[in-house]
């Protein structure tokens, strides 16, 4: 009994780390959120939940955000892991949304 005491705490120890929160430094394009007043910042096909970031950037600006990854946290707005709290710096480059393609 004791054996498997010792060895559930071992493995409770173990399983820390995974949930442990990180920092990130991430850029892309900042859209608008699916829920309101929700911010997300999309990098590749990636998305992030930036609306705790200060200042507030507007969608369609390109930045960069700077902050800690909440992987384990839930928002309302349910777009992507939680970046919080977060600092967003605005960059040169320009956002454009992409275009569909016409058929033939």
């Amino acid at each position: 009994m004791r054996l498997v005491f010792a060895a559930g705490i071992l493995l409770s120890l173990c399983a820390v780390p995974a949930f442990a929160d990180q920092p990130i430094k991430v850029s892309g394009c900042v859209v608008k959120g699916v829920e309101f007043g929700c911010l997300a910042l999309r990098h590749g096909n990636k998305t992030y939940n930036i609306s705790a970031a200060e200042p507030k950037p507007s969608p369609g600006t390109f930045g960069t955000v700077t902050g800690t990854l909440r992987d384990h946290w839930v928002s309302f707005c349910q777009q992507g892991p939680i970046i919080s709290p977060a600092s967003f710096r605005a960059g040169p480059v320009l956002c454009v949304k992409p275009t569909k393609k016409k058929k033939k």
